[in-house]
């Protein structure tokens, strides 16, 4: 999915309502949609530099929801990694056949994921 002026708009506004947030995505919310669209992609930047990110709308299906059980449940990456997967199936379950927003920013060596209602802008989920 292509980022639009809109869809920007719709993630600054999200990254804005957000508690907790790294300097490094707030920095990245403050460029406008000019600016944002003349990052280089991932594989073009430097330790520290901003990438442009990567935004997908996707429906939220039983099957990804079931695969997330069946990670918590194998526990391949640990506790915190289980808990962070647990807050995930929480957060997504509701929406359930709904299109979610998913977009992933990046300033190396970080990375940051939204999940985004796009009908109320909301954030549903962050890490």
């Amino acid at each position: 999915m292509k980022i639009t002026p809109e869809i920007w708009n719709t993630l600054t506004i999200a990254i804005a309502s957000l508690r907790a947030c790294p300097d490094w995505l707030r920095d990245q919310a403050n460029l406008s949609w000019e600016q944002v669209s003349h990052l280089p992609i991932l594989d073009n930047t430097g330790f520290g530099q901003h990438a442009i990110p990567i935004v997908e709308q996707k429906t939220m299906t039983l099957d990804y929801l079931d695969f997330l059980r069946e990670q918590i449940n194998l526990n391949p990456r640990g506790l915190e990694w289980s808990t962070i997967l647990k807050n995930r199936l929480t957060k997504l379950e509701p929406f359930t056949g709904k299109e979610l927003i998913v977009a992933t920013f990046f300033s190396k060596p970080h990375s940051f994921t939204l999940r985004v209602c796009p009908v109320t802008k909301n954030v549903i989920c962050s890490e």
